[in-house]
């Protein structure tokens, strides 16, 4: 992990992504580049000229309330500001304006706070949700009522479809933190010795040192998403770590089912998105 994007609207709950990006590079030390996009247009520009001389003293502004924003959350963390960077970009769709960035700076990660409170249909009305979906960049939801922790152990809830290949990407993002890693499979099909066998040899497989696979019977009276936050108390994570091309079937139903929407989601853990 060397570049994580640290984006902010400025509101309060964004504070919280701030907050969690400055966590982690106190426990691993990297560069973090705190964003802002600009989807202001100002309407009194005539001409090309004068718009970019507008845009330019607009974002040298921001630039400046972007600096305020974070060094105040810097002094209340009681941390000094390592290896940094701030960044005002201008666009209209904010989404596409921060994938586009981050590919630009070659960023490993996109940290972000969210709402984070009530239900999932909140959750995925926002720039979080669009990013978790599209982003090409591992994308790092924070929710509003996060409360900084050290990164100790990760709950990774994967479908075993490409597990090697997972896994690998979550062992990397551990490994300068020696976390812990959970894997946590869900199976209508465990009863069947055939199914346990299987599971239990792909275990065998892709051990390694401080990685626990936990299988789990999936009842059909439950939703997937229940079977989950059930684990997650019992856990107590310091991330949910996820891949949503995994199997795209698979994700939406845990985030999109009916019975979901009417669900809180765990509000309390933040949660890595990989896409692929």
């Amino acid at each position: 992990m060397k570049k994580i994007l640290v984006t902010t609207d400025f509101s309060t709950h964004s504070k919280t992504g701030i907050r969690f990006a400055i966590q982690l590079a106190t426990q691993a030390p990297c560069e973090l580049i705190f964003y802002h996009a600009n989807a202001k247009t100002p309407i009194n520009a005539w001409t090309d000229d004068n718009y970019n001389d507008l845009k330019d003293t607009e974002n040298a502004m921001l630039k400046n309330k972007l600096w305020k924003f974070v060094m105040a959350i810097y002094k209340q963390a009681g941390h000094s500001a390592g290896k940094v960077d701030w960044m005002i970009d201008n666009g209209t769709e904010v989404d596409t304006a921060i994938i586009e960035y981050a590919q630009k700076i070659h960023a490993d990660f996109i940290c972000m706070g969210t709402r984070g409170g009530g239900t999932i249909s909140k959750l995925l009305g926002t720039n979080a949700s669009k990013l978790m979906t599209s982003s090409p960049v591992p994308v790092m939801v924070v929710p509003y009522t996060y409360r900084t922790k050290l990164m100790e152990n990760i709950l990774y809830a994967s479908d075993m479809q490409n597990i090697g290949i997972e896994l690998r990407a979550v062992l990397q993002f551990a490994g300068p933190f020696k976390a812990k890693i959970g894997v946590y499979h869900y199976d209508y099909l465990l009863d069947y010795a055939e199914e346990k066998s299987k599971l239990n040899q792909v275990a065998i497989r892709h051990h390694f040192e401080n990685v626990v696979f936990n299988f789990r019977k999936l009842n059909a009276e439950r939703s997937l998403l229940a079977h989950l936050q059930t684990d997650i108390k019992k856990s107590n994570p310091s991330l949910i770590v996820m891949f949503t091309k995994q199997d795209r079937n698979w994700f939406e139903r845990l985030f999109l089912s009916s019975k979901t929407a009417a669900l809180g989601f765990d509000t309390k853990t933040p949660m890595l998105v990989f896409r692929k």
